[in-house]
């Protein structure tokens, strides 16, 4: 198990033994006095303007409620938001991905949104389906801040100048073949497509096109050995090829469009979330393209609604009557959703999501059209993963990158991540 791994679960396993040692926010809800709360996301220097503005709005509304905001990088927010919790004052409002939301609901971190002051938090404009995503044993833990799905971000002129058309589906075959053109137009210095075999996103893609999938509801895994061998061949295939980039450019990969293969134009495609796009394009300084992934099935793009991340609450805050009802100012106030625009995703409220996708130029007009695209193909949410879905997914990447700098062999490497993945998720 990682150094990094134990320390969060360590941290969270001593909020679970140990009394509180303080309480998050300097004030408590009731009459008279001002309240503050605290409010943590990750993400970039884009993403905390928008949001702070959305914030600064809900302060403008809510006189009595002040909103203390910090945000950092995503493994470092979680690491920090690791440590605030073993020390009893996790952040009032927090944004939670769904790899962690077992981790921390269970240990009684996270408020259920269905009792008490999370009753203010209305869903009644949420996709049903959407919504769920968010529930644990019929605790109501966490709700999803913004929808989005996985994609294929791609510079058209690229494949165009190849001949190659990734606006119409396409086999994975067809795929690598296309992005191997790519990479022999350009010398082969840079390649069509960013390696794959690292991602937990695209492996979970992958197994829902088969018929299988990332996790069980039981939270076992739910794939074996042939099946992660299977992908890891395939992606094997792009890079051996040269069609995919090479070890040294994928293990430079973090979760930034910026410093992405991608962002830093060492490759011509990557995938990622939609909500990622606005980065990549950013980083290019061009227009890029989004298409959804290859399947050697058109009837079964492995793709769902997906909850791009949550908001949730402290159960151990003072002052959750002033976090709950931010919670729900994100999340269903027009203006607010103005301000927030798709830098996280499509809005989940439903009617802001039409009234923006209305109004939607550049960027969010591209997201707004591709997920309204690949509406009909949508399949069912998975379960919510389970405890140790974080530490699996660095595990994947690492054991991943053994096998593309050929320091492990593939056999091996299937065999290491089988067994070091059921002991993160005992």
């Amino acid at each position: 198990m990682s150094s990094r791994r134990l320390r969060v679960r360590s941290a969270i396993l001593a909020l679970a033994v140990a009394p509180l040692l303080a309480a998050c926010g300097s004030g408590a809800d009731g009459a008279g006095g001002e309240v503050t709360i605290s409010f943590a996301w990750w993400g970039s220097d884009g993403r905390a303007t928008i949001t702070k503005k959305a914030v600064e709005l809900f302060e403008q509304r809510n006189p009595g409620i002040k909103v203390n905001t910090t945000f950092s990088a995503y493994n470092a927010y979680w690491d920090k938001v690791a440590t605030q919790t073993a020390g009893g004052s996790p952040p009032d409002v927090m944004t939670m991905d769904t790899r962690y939301l077992s981790e921390y609901g269970e240990r009684k971190v996270l408020l259920d949104l269905d009792e008490g002051a999370g009753k203010q938090v209305s869903l009644a404009d949420i996709n049903p389906e959407l919504a769920a995503t968010g529930t644990i044993d019929g605790k109501r833990f966490a709700v999803p801040w913004a929808q989005n799905a996985s994609s294929l971000v791609y510079d058209p002129d690229a494949y165009q100048a190849a001949g190659v058309d990734l606006g119409k589906p396409m086999t994975w075959e067809a795929f690598r073949a296309a992005a191997e053109k790519v990479s022999a137009a350009g010398g082969f210095t840079t390649r069509g497509v960013t390696d794959f075999g690292l991602l937990d996103s695209a492996l979970e893609i992958w197994l829902r096109q088969h018929g299988k999938s990332f996790y069980t509801a039981k939270g076992e895994l739910g794939f074996g050995a042939g099946d992660l061998r299977a992908f890891w061949e395939l992606a094997g295939r792009f890079r051996t090829t040269r069609a995919g980039s090479s070890a040294d450019v994928t293990a430079s990969n973090n979760t930034s469009p910026e410093q992405s293969p991608l962002g830093k134009k060492l490759t011509n495609a990557e995938f990622a979330y939609d909500s990622v796009y606005p980065g990549y394009q950013k980083a290019r300084g061009k227009d890029l393209a989004v298409a959804p992934y290859p399947s050697d099935d058109p009837a079964n793009t492995g793709q769902y609604r997906r909850p791009a991340m949550f908001l949730s609450v402290s159960a151990r805050g003072k002052a959750q009557e002033a976090s709950a009802k931010l919670v729900n100012f994100l999340i269903n106030d027009p203006e607010a959703g103005k301000i927030l625009g798709a830098e996280r995703g499509l809005p989940p409220n439903l009617k802001i999501r039409g009234q923006l996708a209305a109004e939607a130029t550049g960027t969010n007009k591209v997201i707004f059209a591709y997920e309204a695209a690949i509406e009909p193909k949508l399949g069912p949410a998975p379960a919510v993963p389970p405890k140790g879905a974080g530490a699996i997914q660095k595990l994947l990447q690492r054991t991943y990158e053994e096998v593309a700098f050929e320091r492990l062999s593939l056999d091996d490497a299937v065999g290491r991540f089988m067994s070091e993945a059921q002991k993160d998720l005992k």
